[in-house]
């Protein structure tokens, strides 16, 4: 089983089944605020949406086209993120997140998305891992930034949520930067 220990309570590990009952709990919590950002929030609304979700992650994950994986914290799922649209032939690949609230404004998601780094550049042999938030969404920029990826650009009104076109500020980090700073 995929599982990488972050430290004595923060393990990312393979999003299985057994994970919906949690995660859907959490989007029902936070549904308005990751509607704001997550074009599927308003789609998850069922136990039954999720495991479907997440068959469709391990069959994306068993081409090699995605790393799904679960946040936990003490044994308890808390959040979901992954590697996607990976690229083998141009060794790129995209990070998508989300956290339940109770969870956010500990450093969780930064350290996570450093360990998916390390993850996307060391054991899939990337050379690009892309991460793109909406240019309202301060707290996801602020992940990128942190772990010192590159903002490379704003792409206007490239995605549809909640009936309204919406920007997406891009950053990345290539593999020889995340090597040399760290």
């Amino acid at each position: 089983m995929f599982t990488h220990q972050i430290d004595a309570h923060l393990a990312l590990k393979l999003l299985n089944t057994e994970d919906a009952e949690d995660l859907i709990s959490y989007i029902a919590e936070d549904r308005q605020e990751l509607r704001k950002w997550m074009p599927w929030a308003d789609k998850m609304q069922s136990i039954e949406d999720e495991q479907n979700f997440i068959q469709y992650a391990r069959s994306r994950f068993a081409d090699n086209q995605m790393l799904p994986l679960t946040i936990v914290m003490d044994g308890k799922p808390i959040g979901s993120l992954d590697l996607h649209e990976i690229d083998n032939v141009n060794r790129h690949a995209s990070i998508g997140y989300w956290l339940s609230s109770q969870y956010q404004g500990q450093g969780i998601m930064t350290r996570s998305v450093e360990r998916l780094l390390t993850i996307g550049f060391d054991e899939f042999n990337l050379h690009k891992i892309i991460l793109t938030a909406d240019v309202n969404n301060k707290a996801s920029q602020a992940v990128a930034e942190r772990l010192g990826l590159h903002q490379e650009g704003t792409m206007r009104d490239q995605e549809i949520i909640n009936g309204h076109f919406c920007s997406l500020v891009q950053y990345a980090m290539l593999e020889d930067e995340w090597t040399n700073e760290n």
